[in-house]
Order: structure tokens, then C-alpha cells, then sequence
């Protein structure tokens, strides 16, 4: 069972994480600021209306409610048995540690399933996979779009497209994942149970291969995406700059794919630097773009950070409530196969009369 003191130092080394990325963050934007002129940038933020604030949040929420309903749809895929609230307030919680390396630290979802519901890492890490790939290729059917529009980035568009479609495709396909596990096993010939889980995640797959999940699960991320890339367009036409919905989409998605494949925490200062290149190339003076790019990440990859943590000690609580409850159903469903055991055993002659 949970304990207070396991949940304190799970908050506390939370906290510390969400912290050091978030200094990380104001003195690599800082630095970017200070090498383009801090006044000019300072001015750039003065320019800016606190009005915006509100619909910026509103955007990235939209975002956040498309993806906490896909996680819903892809939990019911795979027939696990949790009430939709409290399954929605644990994938709130885990963008508490959206800002750890390659976002692992939201795999902390996992452990609230195990330890609140029972449900087994092995049926729960597809979900998280699942997860992860259908962000993928909505953003880079955004970029494809975008890109088929612009008429610009043809090159480097197209190998990051063809990178997540190859991996897309292998999740779409576990024949072929299976085969390489089934290759791999044969070559180290140890941790068979091990490889009997890995092959049991990878069959759990084929539930997103499904034209329903699959189409639903891309619908709902290119709404929720395009909201945020839109929240760029909307925030950089605030502050007087006339550039294309279509470009701010491309940027904006373009950046959440690089900030992926560094596999930095959050990808802080990947996703950072290449959104600030892509709107310096656009004509956009380096110190709105720096404020814009600023901006735009606190309403969005901090916004989530922010609604984690005010989810998370709510979801805590939730699984220690069902924790308890688990071990007392536990606890009598094994007195009640000893007492059964116990009445098996007696003979007839030695029972009562």
C-alpha cells in the first residue's frame, strides 16, 4: 500500500524535476534574449496584450481534452476496466513529469492503473505506445500538410515523416516486430520471460491498426495539435506580425518533432531552437520570435506541467483509496478459500450431526 512517506518523496522529487527544468528553461530563453538585444526583446514582451493570455490557454486545453479523450478511446480498446473520470484524471496527473527526458516520467500513469485498478504493466505500456504514436502521426500529418502548402522544408520535412511513418508502421504491422523479437530472442537465447512480455505488448498493438481507433485516434490529435499550432498564429498576429496559419502549424509541429527525437526533458532547447530558426527564416525579427517562442511554450508545455501537478495529489489519492480497498478484497477472498479449504478436508464422519 501506499504510504505517506513513499507519496511525500514522490511529490518532493517531482517538484525538484519540475524545477530544475523550469530554471533550465527562463536562463536558456534569458541567454537567447541577452544575444539578441534585451531591450528589443523586452520590448517585443511589453507589446503584448495580457487579453491574448486567456485564448492562448484556451487552444493548448482544447489540445489536452482531444488527447485525455483519446486516451479514454484507446482504454476502452483495450477493455480496461477503470471509470473514464478517474482514468482521465490520471493522464492529467502525468503531464506532472511532462518535462523529463523523452517524456518517460509519464509512464507514472502506469503505476497509478497498477496500483489504483490492478491493471498490468504489460496491457497498460500499449497504451502508453499507443500514446506516443498517435501524437506522432498527427503531427506529421500536420507537417505533411503544412508543408504541401508552403511549398518549403520539402528535404528535411520528409525524413522526419518518413522516420515516424517507418516506426508507425511497425506498430500498425507487429508481424514484423514480432519476427525481429522472435530473432533477437534466438540470438541471446536467455530472459524468456521477458521476451513473452515484450511479444505480448507488441500483439496488444493491433488494436490501433483498427480503422475506427486508428481514424478517431488521428482526428482527435490533428484538432488538438492544430489548436496549439494555431495558438502560434494567434499570439504572433497579437504582436503585429502577418504570417500564415499554415506556417505557424509547421513550425509549431515541426518543433514538438524535434524536441522528440532529442529526447531531452520536455525538449527543452531543441524544440526552442528550432522554433526560433523556422520563424527568423519566416522574416520574423529574432526578438519576437524568442518572446513568441517564449510564450508559446509556457502557455502550452507549461500550462500541461501546471494542470499535472494540481491533478496529480488528486489522482494520489484516488489510488490509495482503491489500493485499500484492493487489499481488504484480497485479504478476505484468501480467509474465504482457507475456510473452504479448511471445510473440504472434513470428513463426513468427523461433521457434526
Amino acid at each position: 500500500m501506499i504510504g505517506n512517506g513513499a507519496e511525500f518523496r514522490l511529490s518532493a522529487r517531482m517538484e525538484w524535476s519540475v524545477v530544475l527544468t523550469a530554471v533550465v528553461f527562463v536562463v536558456g530563453l534569458a541567454a537567447a534574449a541577452a544575444w539578441a538585444g534585451k531591450g528589443q526583446a523586452l520590448t517585443a514582451f511589453h507589446a503584448l496584450k495580457l487579453s491574448i493570455l486567456p485564448v492562448l490557454l484556451a487552444m493548448s486545453a482544447l489540445n489536452y481534452l482531444m488527447r485525455a479523450g483519446r486516451w479514454l478511446l484507446f482504454s476502452h480498446a483495450l477493455r480496461l476496466h477503470v471509470p473514464a473520470p478517474a482514468n482521465a484524471l490520471i493522464y492529467v496527473a502525468g503531464f506532472a513529469l511532462t518535462t523529463t527526458p523523452g517524456k518517460v516520467g509519464e509512464a507514472l500513469r502506469l503505476w497509478l492503473l497498477k496500483t489504483g485498478y490492478g491493471a498490468r504493466y504489460d496491457r497498460t505500456a500499449t497504451l502508453l505506445i499507443a500514446d506516443r504514436l498517435a501524437d506522432a502521426v498527427a503531427t506529421c500529418f500536420l507537417i505533411a500538410l503544412s508543408v504541401s502548402w508552403l511549398q518549403s522544408y520539402v528535404l528535411v520535412s520528409a525524413i522526419a515523416i518518413i522516420v515516424v511513418g517507418a516506426i508507425a508502421g511497425l506498430c500498425l504491422r507487429p508481424s514484423f516486430l514480432l519476427a525481429g523479437v522472435d530473432t533477437l530472442y534466438a540470438g541471446v537465447g536467455r530472459f524468456p520471460r521477458v521476451f513473452v512480455r515484450i511479444k505480448r505488448v507488441i500483439r496488444q498493438l493491433e488494436f490501433f491498426a483498427s480503422p475506427r481507433v486508428f481514424g478517431a485516434a488521428t482526428v482527435m490529435g490533428l484538432v488538438g495539435w492544430s489548436a496549439e499550432g494555431l495558438s502560434l498564429f494567434v499570439l504572433l498576429h497579437a504582436l503585429g506580425i502577418g504570417i500564415s496559419p499554415m506556417a505557424c502549424i509547421f513550425i509549431f509541429s515541426f518543433g514538438m518533432i524535434v524536441g522528440a527525437i532529442s529526447v531531452l526533458p520536455g525538449g527543452l532547447g531543441s524544440t526552442e531552437a528550432t522554433m526560433i530558426g523556422l520563424l527568423s527564416l519566416q522574416h520574423v525579427p529574432l526578438d519576437t520570435a524568442i518572446v513568441a517562442t517564449a510564450v508559446v511554450r509556457v502557455t502550452t508545455l507549461w500550462f500541461a506541467v501546471g494542470l499535472g501537478l494540481l491533478a496529480l495529489p488528486l489522482a494520489l489519492r484516488l489510488v490509495r483509496s482503491k489500493e485499500r480497498v484492493f487489499f481488504f478484497e484480497k485479504k478476505n477472498q484468501k480467509t474465504f478459500a482457507n475456510l473452504y479449504s479448511s471445510e473440504a478436508t472434513i470428513r463426513p464422519n468427523d461433521q457434526c450431526k
